[in-house]
């Protein structure tokens, strides 16, 4: 039986006209668009900044037992030019999953970034690359050589879970994983975010605060009361606040 060590060589990709769109939206307004699907624990960070947006088809490497070498090499292989290369390392952070000299060959391979659910090494070389990453940690020493894995199978990366050829985007604010199949649907909720936000922008360059009028009217509803007085521990105490008022 081979599940547990097994390698998929095809990935469904999504158009790099679609990637492109979802590379220009930043992360927290995909995360509310998805209504927080899809939104990759933040735990795992950019290693450098600043560092610029990418948005890539992931290539997903399933590390069992920590062991990486080998089936990240196998996993780099099956990567293409727009690609995001997604290391799932069960949240270990004793030793780097990715150095210097592999983002190095992912990048001259024309991978967009790589994201790793474990620790990482060689941050000054890799931002001397360009070369987006994203770990949950660093670590001096390097992993086990061999060892199980499997590429290019669903991954449970950072609470999120991971298909190959889904549209992984990061960014300094965090990770967010798009499934193609549900990508114009997210793209329309973002202009309609997007176009509420410039309709809220005069408000907030008078110093308003937004939707303030409703807002009081919910807390009100729920019984929470209004009181046209400064706080006094005595009356408090006493039970006898000053007058309150609901106000609207």
């Amino acid at each position: 039986m081979t599940f547990g060590n097994r390698v998929f060589t095809q990935v469904d990709r999504p158009s790099a006209e679609l990637v492109a769109r979802l590379a220009e939206i930043p992360t927290p307004d995909l995360a509310d668009s998805m209504k927080r699907a899809g939104v990759v624990s933040g735990g795992i960070q950019a290693i450098y900044r600043p560092m610029r947006r990418v948005a890539g088809s992931a290539v997903t490497i399933n590390l069992l037992d920590g062991s990486f070498f080998n089936m990240l090499k196998i996993g780099m292989e099956m990567t293409r030019p727009g690609d995001m290369l997604v290391i799932a390392g069960r949240a270990n952070i004793n030793y780097a999953l990715l150095g210097g000299n592999v983002c190095k060959g992912l990048k001259h391979r024309g991978v967009v970034g790589c994201v790793v659910d474990g620790a990482v090494r060689d941050v000054a070389q890799i931002r001397d690359l360009d070369f987006p990453v994203h770990a949950r940690g660093l670590a001096i020493n390097a992993g086990p050589t061999v060892g199980p894995g499997e590429v290019n199978v669903p991954v449970a990366f950072g609470h999120c879970v991971v298909f190959p050829g889904d549209v992984v985007v990061a960014d300094e604010e965090g990770i967010v994983v798009v499934p193609p199949r549900y990508a114009e649907e997210i793209l329309e909720r973002v202009a309609k975010l997007q176009a509420m936000f410039d309709s809220i922008q005069p408000a907030l360059e008078r110093g308003e605060v937004t939707n303030i009028a409703s807002i009081r009217q919910t807390l009100m509803e729920s019984g929470c009361a209004f009181i046209d007085a400064p706080y006094s521990l005595e009356a408090n105490h006493n039970g006898q606040a000053a007058k309150e008022s609901m106000i609207e």
